[in-house]
C-alpha cells in the first residue's frame, strides 16, 4: 500500500515541478525592473559618465606630451604641462604679477614656497565640469547690483583702468565680500569678468569664480587673494590656456571594429582609426 502511494506521488512530481518553475518565472518577470526604472537608470548613468571615463569609452589618440579630458560627454586634447585628465583641470603658477613658465626654473622664493608645502600660494587652478544646472540664476555682476539695491554695498573703487573693486556686506560670517571686475573682459559677462574674494579669515584666503567656457561646460577658478589685483591678467592667461584644448571626437567601439574589417570575424584593434 505504501509503495503504491509513493509511486503515484512520484508520478505526479514532474507536473508539480513544471508548475513551480512556471510560477517562479512569472514572479521574476513581474518583479523585474519596469521600463521607466530602466530609463531612469540609463539617464543616471549617462549623467554620471558625462565627466568621467566609463565602460565603452574609447580615448582619442594623442601625443605623449598631451592628455585627453572628457567633459560634458566631449573629448578634448591639451598640453600635459597645463592639464590633468583625472581631475579635468588646468593650472599654472603666478608670481610677481605674471605667469611662470613651467619649462623654466622657478625663482628662488617661489621654489621655497613649493618645497615647504605652500605651492598653492602661487597656483591658479581651473576645474572643468558639465553644467548640471548649477549656473542658473543671476550672474555674479547681477548679484553685485542686487547687493547695491539691498544697501549692502560698502564701497566701489576703480583700482586702475580695466579693474574695479566692490566691497559688500555678506551674511555668511566670513567677513566682507571683495569683488573684482575685469571690465575689459566681457566674453563671460557683458559687464566684465567677476571674481569673488575673502581675505579676513586666513582659512578662507582665496578668490573664486565660475563662468561658461563653452555651451554646457563651466570653468571654476580659484587662487590666493594676494593675486586679486592681477585679476585681468590672470583671466587672460586662463583663457589663453583653455584655448589650447582641442575638441576630438572619440571613435565608438562599432567604428573601431568597422575600421579593422569584418565585424564578425576580426577582433578590435588596440589602435583606433584616424580621428577627426
Amino acid at each position: 500500500m505504501f509503495f503504491r502511494s509513493r509511486s503515484k506521488m512520484m508520478a505526479r512530481l514532474p507536473g508539480c515541478w513544471t508548475s513551480t518553475l512556471l510560477c517562479c518565472a512569472f514572479l521574476l518577470t513581474a518583479c523585474g525592473p519596469s521600463a521607466q526604472t530602466n530609463t531612469e537608470f540609463a539617464e543616471r548613468r549617462r549623467v554620471q559618465c558625462l565627466d568621467k571615463f566609463c565602460e565603452g569609452d574609447v580615448e582619442p589618440k594623442h601625443a605623449s606630451n598631451e592628455v585627453a579630458l572628457k567633459v560634458n560627454g566631449q573629448w578634448f586634447i591639451g598640453p600635459r604641462k597645463y592639464f590633468g585628465a583625472a581631475s579635468r583641470s588646468a593650472g599654472f603658477e603666478w608670481w610677481e604679477h605674471k605667469p611662470l613658465d613651467s619649462d623654466l626654473a622657478r625663482p628662488a622664493e617661489a621654489q621655497a614656497l613649493v618645497v615647504n608645502g605652500n605651492g598653492y600660494d602661487i597656483s591658479v587652478e581651473i576645474f572643468l565640469r558639465n553644467d548640471r544646472g548649477l549656473m542658473k540664476g543671476p550672474s555674479r555682476f547681477e548679484r553685485l547690483r542686487q547687493a547695491e539695491a539691498d544697501g549692502r554695498l560698502l564701497g566701489k573703487t576703480t583700482l586702475r583702468p580695466g579693474l574695479d573693486m566692490w566691497r559688500t556686506t555678506e551674511t555668511d560670517g566670513l567677513g566682507p565680500g571683495l569683488w573684482y571686475v575685469a571690465t575689459a573682459h566681457v566674453d563671460s559677462d557683458p559687464n566684465g569678468a567677476v571674481l569673488s574674494c575673502r581675505d579676513s579669515n586666513p582659512r578662507f584666503d582665496r578668490c573664486v569664480t565660475g563662468f561658461y567656457w563653452r555651451p554646457g561646460i563651466v570653468a571654476d577658478m580659484r587662487f590666493r587673494t594676494r593675486h586679486s589685483v592681477d585679476w585681468p591678467e590672470i583671466y587672460q592667461e586662463a583663457m589663453r590656456i583653455l584655448q589650447q584644448l582641442k575638441e576630438r571626437r572619440s571613435a565608438s567601439a562599432h567604428e573601431l571594429l568597422a575600421a579593422n574589417g569584418n565585424l564578425g570575424e576580426r577582433r578590435t584593434s588596440a589602435v583606433g582609426p584616424k580621428l577627426r
